[in-house]
């Protein structure tokens, strides 16, 4: 757990098996029925890594206006106690490096609180957090027949790289999202002789193997992930995403770098508002759509829980990309971001909690500072729930 909070810690959902039927339908400019905005201009926001592999910039600005995005409603209204979640956000004042606290229920924003200089329209690295969206990125590319399976080896999926044969070309998808692959890693010390090299993903390639490893976590194996999506779909993964995933969701990165080959940052280093994550966890807590549209596949939502590393870190479970754990008899998926950055969805409760802190600075005073979510869920949030209300449905 250490190390996974040391530095891209978040949780990454596992995209498996879609139905291709569902994408048929749609156009190749975006989903059937669904007002996407713009596409980000990837050219701008994809500059090449210029500070190593992890990127402490300060936060961005987000112009857009996206109020007609949002339902809005009070707490009591979704059965939820104002009170308790003033004090909850009450807690997290006192708490120096926190940035925002989002509640949503039955699909309407019902707290939202800003505090130590955050901001509705300012975006951060969320870190981890983005190895989920990789994960419905996947998910998306199998059911649209982009990419065969999750099951793909990566002598085929990156012939370029592993030749047919070689034991590590029989690592697959499944694997990197799993973080099986058997690449040696040590999160938060192999990426740095990473950045080094001249090709990150033929560096990760290169690192020693040992095939049927257990879990080991490594944003290596997102990345070499992004480079699979981009050669799967003829796309960017930036592109990709903005066509398939936050188009639809009304989503725009601010910033989102390449490794020097142009390989999009796979899991880590994507800047997103506080609103941006608070809606991707409303769309998993939907099976994946948004506003009634289908925009990942309900099999790719169902891995976010389907736990395949039962004691991956203390309380936490790993399923394939997302962190799950129990919270007050509360089954929780947890997109995880190193720092303090959070998308916990409690399918039970109807939930979806968004937290967000600081990472600037000191990387050891940054981790002091992390707040204990499974604490804060249980000491504020579900204790708002209001006794005798039925969850509400959006």
């Amino acid at each position: 757990m250490r190390r996974h909070r040391r530095r891209t810690a978040l949780l990454a959902t596992v995209a498996l098996l879609g139905t291709a039927a569902a994408w048929a339908a749609a156009p190749s400019g975006g989903v059937a029925g669904l007002r996407a905005v713009p596409p980000a201009d990837c050219a701008a926001l994809g500059r090449p890594a210029g500070t190593g592999f992890y990127e402490p910039n300060a936060p961005y600005a987000d112009p857009r206006d996206d109020r007609a995005d949002w339902r809005l409603a009070t707490p009591e209204a979704r059965g939820l106690s104002s009170a308790r979640l003033r004090a909850a956000g009450a807690a997290l004042a006192g708490r120096p490096g926190v940035r925002s606290l989002l509640v949503l229920r039955g699909g309407a924003l019902v707290y939202e609180r800003y505090l130590h200089g955050g901001r509705r329209d300012r975006s951060t690295n969320v870190h981890s957090a983005s190895k989920s969206m990789l994960q419905a990125l996947t998910g998306i590319a199998i059911a649209r027949g982009d990419l065969a399976g999750p099951d793909v080896p990566l002598a085929d999926a990156l012939p370029g790289y592993l030749p047919a044969g070689s034991p590590k070309g029989a690592i697959t998808v499944r694997r990197l999202l799993t973080m099986t692959s058997g690449l040696a890693w040590t999160e938060d010390r192999t990426e740095h002789r990473i950045a080094a090299r001249p090709d990150w993903v033929r560096a990760i390639l290169d690192q020693p193997y040992r095939a049927g490893e257990p879990f080991t976590y490594s944003t290596g194996n997102t990345h070499v992930l992004s480079a699979v999506l981009q050669r799967a779909t003829g796309m960017s993964t930036c592109a990709f995403a903005g066509r398939y995933l936050f188009g639809p969701l009304g989503i725009t990165p601010e910033h989102w770098p390449r490794d020097p080959r142009g390989v999009y940052a796979g899991g880590f280093n994507l800047y997103l508002t506080p609103r941006e994550l608070a809606k991707f966890g409303q769309l998993y807590l939907d099976g994946g759509r948004w506003r009634g549209r289908r925009v990942v596949p309900a099999a790719t939502v169902r891995q976010a829980s389907a736990v395949t590393t039962p004691r991956a870190g203390g309380p936490y479970g790993y399923a394939a990309g997302w962190w799950a754990t129990t919270v007050r008899g509360q089954r929780v998926a947890l997109a995880w971001g190193w720092g303090g950055q959070y998308v916990a969805v409690l399918p039970g409760a109807g939930l979806v909690v968004s937290v967000t802190q600081d990472t600037r600075g000191d990387p050891h005073a940054v981790e002091a500072r992390e707040l204990d979510i499974r604490a804060f869920l249980a000491r504020y949030v579900l204790p708002a729930l209001r006794p005798g209300m039925d969850t509400p449905r959006g």
